[in-house]
């Protein structure tokens, strides 16, 4: 994984490995995100680009002393318009983000019947 220094904001960020699927409806990203939750992710899609942040759920309880701060995650990608980005969505188990990205009608295969 890499860490990156985002300009805008004051956290450091890794960018999290993803595995991409695809199949005649759709696409779907694995991205794996170790310690997040759903409480923890923002995914926004605007303007053919999809983003994702991931916030790791730490709890300050019961710390004495910490030598390992947790990074946070962030990655963005292209997507065209053979997405249908209001039909986007995902879920979250065991620090594995699915994202499904439906293909729009217009690219889908379709089977032509013979008269």
């Amino acid at each position: 994984m890499d860490v990156q220094d985002v300009q805008t904001e004051s956290q450091k960020y890794i960018v999290p490995d993803v595995d991409t699927y695809e199949n005649d409806n759709e696409y779907i990203l694995k991205v794996d995100m170790p310690g997040v939750g759903k409480d923890g992710l923002e995914i926004i899609v605007e303007e053919n680009t999809l983003e994702i942040k991931g916030q790791v759920e730490q709890s300050e309880d019961d710390v004495v002393y910490r030598e390992f701060n947790p990074y946070n995650y962030k990655r963005s990608f292209k997507i065209g318009r053979n997405i249908d980005q209001e039909k986007v969505h995902g879920s979250v188990e065991q620090g594995i983000l699915t994202l499904t990205l439906p293909k729009t009608e217009a690219v889908k295969p379709r089977r032509i019947e013979i008269e």
